[in-house]
């Protein structure tokens, strides 16, 4: 999601007359696109956004701006620590940045162009699923599916630049639905788009993988078989206490009905280890999922307490030391997989 946020903006105001440089000495604006899912992105953005006090110092006229979920969890922290900030963009105003700017900035230009930056295509933002070790509705907002009509132009734009393969994204593309139009219905309408040659999709939630959306997937020849379906926990009691609204019997289901309608289907996932309360005995229900589904990689993270989230207040009671072994250890048996 990041990906797309910084390609949007950057879009934006290339349509305003500004140019990308990789020198940081020659910008007019230097804008950090911030990540607060994990504390280690956070660290690393705070880090970064210390060494820009010198280059201010420098340029009195350099223009900084940090935008995305740090910018919407932390934003008097920011101010406070780093008062030669310009502005601070939270997550959900993104869209507005050339907007802000306009005081900073007279734009000379307004022009339309058909160059694009990458092949993501935004369909949802923000999230409404409250999974109780995750800050990104805090930090997002509720989800909002975006209209059918503007995701098509943005496709049109794609495919006019010489771009015809697209990857949907959302922090859950299946709960994806505007005026009665759900994702599994976008599928098909992005499927019959002649210049499209391929479609990929990223996240899918499993509570929301209908059988519609199945269909949708195995009949629309253009749209990958390769599907990112979070695990997070093979422990019913761990996925319970993470609000995550399935269980392992119904993930394995929707592994069999995908597999059955695609034969050719292959998955990929995120899970974490070291949740509050995960025994041993969990995580080898962990293990045993993974074996049994054969994922063909994984994002795999050690639990990490986020401010705000359900979880927070519940006792970090797994010692690092057992997470980092767990960790190795579902790694290992991924890449034997």
């Amino acid at each position: 999601m990041n990906v797309a946020d910084s390609d949007t903006v950057a879009q934006q105001l290339i349509e305003k007359g500004f140019s990308l440089t990789e020198q940081l000495n020659e910008s007019d604006i230097i804008i950090i696109n911030t990540c607060t899912v994990r504390q280690h992105a956070e660290d690393r953005a705070f880090s970064y956004i210390g060494d820009l006090g010198q280059l201010k110092i420098k340029n009195e006229k350099l223009k900084i701006v940090v935008l995305g979920c740090v910018a919407s969890r932390l934003k008097e922290s920011l101010k406070k620590k780093f008062p030669y900030i310009d502005h601070i963009i939270p997550a959900n105003e993104i869209e507005k940045i050339s907007e802000i700017l306009k005081k900073d900035f007279y734009y000379t230009t307004s022009r339309t162009t058909n160059e694009t930056f990458s092949e993501f295509i935004t369909i949802t933002r923000g999230c409404s699923n409250f999974c109780s070790y995750c800050i990104v509705p805090y930090v997002r907002g509720p989800e909002e599916s975006r209209p059918v009509i503007k995701i098509l132009l943005d496709i049109e734009k794609l495919t006019n630049s010489g771009k015809y393969e697209i990857t949907l994204l959302g922090q859950n593309v299946n709960s994806y639905n505007f005026g009665g139009i759900d994702f599994a219905d976008l599928l098909v309408k992005i499927n019959d788009i002649p210049e499209v040659k391929k479609i990929g999709f990223m996240t899918s939630h499993p509570k929301d993988m209908s059988d519609k959306i199945i269909d949708s997937i195995a009949s629309c020849e253009k749209v990958s078989h390769r599907i990112h379906l979070p695990l997070q926990s093979g422990s019913d009691k761990i996925l319970k206490l993470m609000n995550r609204h399935y269980t392992k019997e119904k993930y394995l289901s929707i592994i069999e009905k995908l597999r059955k309608k695609i034969p050719d289907v292959k998955f990929t996932t995120d899970i974490i280890v070291g949740f509050p309360t995960e025994t041993d005995e969990d995580f080898s229900e962990t293990l045993e999922i993974t074996k049994k589904v054969g994922f063909l990689s994984a994002y795999t993270f050690k639990y990490s307490p986020r401010e705000y989230t359900k979880a927070f207040s519940m006792k970090d009671d797994v010692p690092m030391n057992i997470k980092k072994e767990r960790l190795a250890r579902l790694n290992a048996l991924l890449k034997g997989n």
